[in-house]
């Protein structure tokens, strides 16, 4: 698995674009990809629909989820973020890459790119339930977003 941080994901951080408080920070969307749309690290706002993103037609109860439970955790080396499971429930379909995003507007840029998880190839649910775990937040250092 490759997971991509935008290079313009740490600078934001410093312009305080991205704030991953639980209770007044921004919203976070998380949305799946068959494809991956975003191939270069520089990559600053998502790219919106249609861009490889998982269909949501025809039944596979796929959309868009605004993730939960965000948690900040810090300590002496390494600070991390980490956010509720994301389940697709009844769904029918697959995903290869998934985004998390910022969907607040700061200086003028909605939808800023957080991460791109790659899953490593194609995962499938028919007509069961899709989920996305994230990792034990108790080591910050295998966390899907984590600075040292």
């Amino acid at each position: 698995m490759a997971n991509i941080i935008p290079f313009s994901f740490r600078g934001a951080l410093f312009e305080a674009n991205h704030n991953f408080k639980a209770s007044g920070g921004n919203t976070f969307k998380f949305s799946l990809y068959t494809t991956n749309p975003y191939s270069t690290a520089s990559t600053v706002a998502l790219l919106g629909t249609g861009n490889g993103e998982v269909d949501s037609t025809g039944g596979t109860n796929y959309s868009v989820k605004t993730l939960g439970s965000q948690a900040v955790a810090s300590g002496t080396a390494v600070a991390s973020v980490d956010f509720a499971n994301v389940t697709y429930s009844s769904a029918t379909f697959t995903a290869a890459f998934a985004a998390i995003y910022n969907t607040d507007t700061v200086d003028g840029v909605a939808n800023r790119l957080v991460v791109v998880l790659d899953f490593g190839g194609n995962k499938t649910a028919t007509n069961g339930t899709f989920t996305v775990t994230f990792p034990d937040p108790s080591t910050p250092a295998n966390a899907i977003i984590s600075m040292s």
